[in-house]
């Protein structure tokens, strides 16, 4: 895991995220990351590489105030994000309300369903984080509100 530097914008959780896959590879399944394997380097899911950029500009425990606005905020653009992109449009809220989800769950369960689509790539699943990264830096993501 790269040290905690990056600045925490919706872009550097996404792009961390897309080294992170692009370092250990894709992880199609029932788990988290590859069975057997556990740590830095095992294969994982789009899920798991989303969380591993989450955990890139997350702040110390130890530093308050501003710091953990600005990351929660960096967390839930990056989130909307890439589940935007993957969807290729805003995703609209009756797809969470009518399966009685939250928003955030729905979203999470969006990336590991199209990480694990067959034939999908650890290459691919880097290119839609950058691509999202790219789209959100400029303000043409596909959020709603945003």
């Amino acid at each position: 895991m790269p040290p905690r530097n990056r600045p925490a914008t919706p872009a550097s959780i996404l792009a961390a995220a897309a080294d992170h896959i692009e370092r250990v590879g894709l992880y199609q399944g029932e788990h988290l990351w590859k069975p057997g394997q556990m740590g830095d380097d095992a294969p994982c899911t789009v899920l798991h590489a989303w969380d591993q950029g989450v955990r890139a500009v997350k702040p110390h425990w130890s530093v308050g105030g501003e710091p953990w606005d600005l990351f929660a905020r960096a967390l839930w653009g990056s989130l909307e994000a890439v589940s935007n992109h993957i969807n290729g449009r805003p995703v609209p809220p009756v797809r969470w309300r009518e399966l009685g989800l939250c928003e955030n769950a729905y979203r999470r369960t969006m990336l590991w369903c199209w990480g694990d689509e067959p034939g999908r790539t650890a290459r691919e699943a880097a290119a839609a984080f950058r691509a999202a990264a790219e789209l959100r830096r400029s303000d043409r993501d596909h959020a709603v509100g945003s």
